[in-house]
């Protein structure tokens, strides 16, 4: 194994090379890009939900509905993945700004869409488009919102903070947006959803270009540190991809994150996912399903809301081999939870342990993220975040598929407990073979 470098160097940096670290603001530049970020993926959010009943109601829309979330995944971590060396090298202020309006186009194309008429087939092509669209954009303010918001955190903050309010956004969202647009659509105002959620979007350029001097200092600073010629597209692709490789590699507790993901990734969302399916052993009728999965999916993100809170007060201290072994603990007891869940039928105990799930999920991601921030030079993180999610959610679809199936064919609590004890397994020999040779620091 090539030597760690030093945190906060990028691979072949030249010696004394003073690099971007995270956390090197203070509370009020910090809340001018998070705050933003946290408002419009909670308006996008609301727009996908909607945009999911909306196509779920037309006729054959269940089928369209899973081709359209399912091929929006795709292009949207393609497209970060191809895109995020161009992140890293734009103006910080610049790229919001594009990025804001470039959602508000099909984010209005959504009041136009949630008309009177029954919709039909070209209707539904314009909504996968404008799902896609908005899905992807997300994805990409997602990307590089992170990053800025670990440039601007304070100083003194430890990573597992830094990380958790980062990556907290996706978790709020969970919990906030299906109620704000569900209630919306049960009260016959479809269209005011996404006409709350173009209001955000402009109110937030005008938050972003009022609080863009602390934006600018990061592009300058950023700019200043980075040395990358400019080239053709393709050279500059391979380099950028070839740079955040370098990097993961020569940090053996990056890799073994990496694994500690795809692992996660076989179990967490993947059980999510087929969670209505797997509530038919514990309820009585279609609508007591609905019931319990909705309480469920509140409780999963009101844990992760939770273990956040938790984590912001007592995640210091946390780093190299213990931090690894914390991360590894959540995800095993997971594992138990849900395994504990499978042996059960009450569907109290499902919500309960849904929200325990969450609770615990926040502290791999917590944890995990801290690692990530710490090792990863602020002018590559988009590209290295980026390489780790292609990464990492690829396990998302395999897990899914071999629950939706194996479940089908072996019934889902048993299929559960199958895939959660391989997981375990895999956990364990993968944290005793890369032990030894994880760092202290």
């Amino acid at each position: 194994m090539s030597a760690p470098q030093p945190t906060g160097t990028a691979p072949g940096a030249p010696a004394g090379a003073v690099r971007g670290a995270p956390g090197t603001g203070g509370v009020r530049a910090f809340l001018v890009a998070w705050v933003p970020s946290l408002l419009v993926v909670i308006a996008t959010g609301g727009c996908l939900f909607s945009l999911s009943w909306w196509i779920n109601g037309a006729p054959g829309g269940g089928a369209s509905l899973g081709l359209v979330i399912g091929g929006s995944s795709v292009v949207s971590l393609s497209v970060t993945t191809v895109l995020s060396g161009v992140l890293d090298r734009a103006d910080r202020l610049r790229a919001l700004t594009v990025l804001l309006l470039v959602l508000a186009l099909p984010v209005g194309a959504l009041v136009v869409l949630f008309g009177p008429s029954r919709p039909g087939t070209a209707a539904l092509v314009v909504a996968a488009v404008c799902y896609t669209a908005i899905s992807t954009t997300e994805t990409l303010y997602l990307a590089a919102t992170e990053t800025v918001t670990a440039d601007l955190a304070p100083a003194n903050w430890p990573e597992t903070r830094t990380a958790l309010l980062t990556q907290i956004h996706s978790q709020v969202d969970r919990v906030v947006a299906p109620a704000a647009a569900g209630a919306a659509i049960s009260a016959g105002a479809l269209r005011s959803v996404p006409l709350t959620g173009l209001a955000v979007l402009l109110a937030m350029l005008l938050v972003l270009r009022w609080g863009r001097r602390p934006l600018d200092a990061v592009t300058a600073r950023i700019r200043a540190e980075a040395a990358d010629p400019p080239g053709s597209p393709l050279r500059t692709w391979l380099k950028d991809a070839a740079s955040a490789v370098a990097l993961i590699r020569a940090h053996r507790d990056l890799v073994f994150l990496v694994r500690l993901g795809v692992l996660g990734n076989l179990v967490v969302f993947p059980f999510y996912a087929v969670l209505p399916a797997f509530l038919t052993a514990y309820v009585s009728s279609p609508r007591e399903n609905a019931t319990v999965y909705g309480q469920a999916a509140a409780g999963y993100g009101l844990g992760m809301l939770v273990g956040t809170v938790l984590l912001l007060r007592a995640g210091r201290g946390l780093s190299g081999r213990r931090a690894l072994g914390v991360a590894s603990g959540a995800l095993a007891a997971i594992c138990a939870v849900v395994f504990g869940v499978s042996l059960t039928r009450s569907p109290g105990a499902v919500v309960a342990g849904t929200a325990l799930t969450g609770l615990l999920f926040s502290v791999l991601v917590a944890v995990g993220g801290a690692v990530w921030l710490k090792r990863t030079p602020a002018e590559i993180r988009v590209r290295v975040f980026s390489l780790r999610r292609l990464t990492v959610f690829s396990s998302i679809p395999l897990g899914t598929a071999l629950l939706g199936v194996g479940g089908a064919a072996f019934g889902y609590r048993e299929f559960v407990r199958g895939v959660v004890l391989v997981v375990l397994l895999a956990l364990t020999w993968s944290w005793f073979a890369a032990r030894r040779h994880l760092d202290e620091d």
